[in-house]
């Protein structure tokens, strides 16, 4: 019998749970889980005229029996292609020895495999939808709107202009918004909003407050730290530590993925991952000196 047989892998699947309860999982907060067996497909794509066009509104009158005016909207197809993302950590005996019990060293190695792959997410989040060009309208701070960090900035103002704009060009306003850390420090000290703040009861500029002054269902800060951070490092005025900075992300999403109801992203994970996010295992390595390997993939 080895040490690491008393590890079930239902309580390494429990912590894994829990610890991603904890941490913060920002992308899954922004666009709705689709789920599907296949790796690889096709996902409808719609034309946005389609849904907009109403043409000449008389056409739409009905007098008497007649029968009414009818249409259609064309459906197109789109692939997308999963990977799987993996990582693990080998537990040593040693470790676990070291540890009061076994239990903790697992626990720990576990934590540290769901923030690595925590990371890994995020990453791929920032560098595939904060980046301009992405989207139909990119605005700049200084060029197409005042700096929010200017006291006579008028963020308020601002958002709720970019939400008519992304409403006007997509037929949704945004109801979602992502904000990087100086950004939210930002807007935390602006007079505009403070102002706005002495008339309501939210007294405090918080997460939850700056959600209801933009009208928005969700309102997320980005605050996972970036993998270049190197050690000792020391924040600095360009250099915050976080993963992005000066960013904003003004976007539609339903409550729910539906296939009649259109989403700035998506997440299509495979049928099964989209309860744990990442789907853990217990790999026992007795030629690697008696070590337990944990492994995450997502």
């Amino acid at each position: 019998m080895h040490w690491y047989d008393q590890i079930k892998e239902e309580f390494i699947k429990n912590v894994a749970i829990n610890y991603m309860q904890e941490v913060d999982f920002t992308p899954f907060k922004i666009f709705p889980v689709i789920t599907t067996k296949k790796r690889s497909g096709l996902i409808a794509k719609y034309n946005k005229e389609d849904w907009l066009r109403i043409g000449n509104i008389n056409d739409y009158k009905r007098i008497g029996a007649t029968q009414s005016i009818g249409d259609d909207y064309n459906v197109s197809s789109q692939p997308y292609n999963l990977e799987d993302i993996a990582f693990h950590k080998d537990v040593t005996k040693a470790e676990a020895e070291e540890a009061d019990n076994p239990f903790d060293a697992i626990a720990d190695g576990t934590k540290f495999v769901i923030n690595r792959i925590n990371l890994i997410i995020m990453a791929n989040f920032v560098n595939t939808y904060l980046t301009t060009g992405r989207w139909g309208n990119d605005y700049t701070g200084g060029t197409d709107f005042t700096k929010w960090d200017d006291p006579n900035s008028t963020p308020i103002d601002d958002v709720l202009k970019f939400q008519d704009a992304i409403g006007a060009l997509t037929g949704r306003p945004a109801n979602r918004m992502l904000i990087t850390p100086d950004v939210y420090r930002a807007l935390r000290s602006n007079a505009e909003i403070k102002n706005s703040l002495k008339v309501t009861s939210d007294k405090v500029v918080t997460t939850d407050a700056l959600r209801k002054l933009f009208d928005m269902d969700s309102l997320v800060v980005l605050r996972t730290v970036r993998t270049t951070a190197k050690k000792n490092e020391k924040a600095t005025k360009n250099n915050t530590g976080y993963f992005a900075s000066k960013k904003v992300l003004l976007t539609y999403a339903p409550a729910r993925p539906s296939k009649y109801e259109p989403s700035g992203g998506y997440h299509i994970v495979k049928t099964g991952k989209n309860k744990e996010k990442v789907a853990m295992v217990r790999i026992p390595m007795p030629e690697n000196n008696m070590a337990l390997r944990i492994e995450g993939t997502a």
